[in-house]
């Protein structure tokens, strides 16, 4: 429930970024600047139905420290970072910088899905919570 979700959630914002990327690549800046919004508003959602609901509810189980939530949430700042600095070089009309940080960005988002959609999300799952109320909590979770 929560995996499949947070799954299609992966792909929902992967599915934003394509576009962005195909904007800068042709130098139509008018239209990577429309993209880049919804793009980092999906990005930053997704993150905050993580760390504003699921993540305290399975450290409710797990406990915090330095294991796996921990290491997502260190992962969540540096994508926020590459995201942000994205948006300064689609500003700047920096194609180049642009399309770096967007690769970087493929790269670490991609390792960073991998972990959750195989570890992380399996864990929730498994754990003793209401897996429906939690979803409905991070469905109505605003940025």
């Amino acid at each position: 429930m929560i995996k499949e979700y947070m799954t299609n959630d992966h792909r929902e914002c992967d599915n934003l970024y394509a576009p962005l990327e195909d904007a800068i690549s042709r130098g139509d800046w008018d239209e990577a600047l429309s993209l880049y919004m919804p793009f980092k508003e999906a990005m930053l959602r997704h993150f905050a139905m993580e760390e504003e609901v699921l993540f305290p509810e399975m450290e409710k189980f797990m406990g915090g420290g330095e294991g796996p939530i921990h290491v997502m949430k260190m992962e969540h700042s540096q994508i926020r970072s590459i995201i942000e600095q994205m948006g300064e070089a689609i500003n700047d009309k920096n194609s180049q910088k642009a399309l770096g940080l967007g690769e970087t960005f493929m790269i670490l988002t991609q390792q960073h899905n991998m972990k959750e959609e195989q570890v992380l999300y399996t864990m929730a799952e498994q754990l003793p919570f209401e897996k429906g109320e939690i979803l409905e909590k991070m469905k109505e979770v605003k940025v």
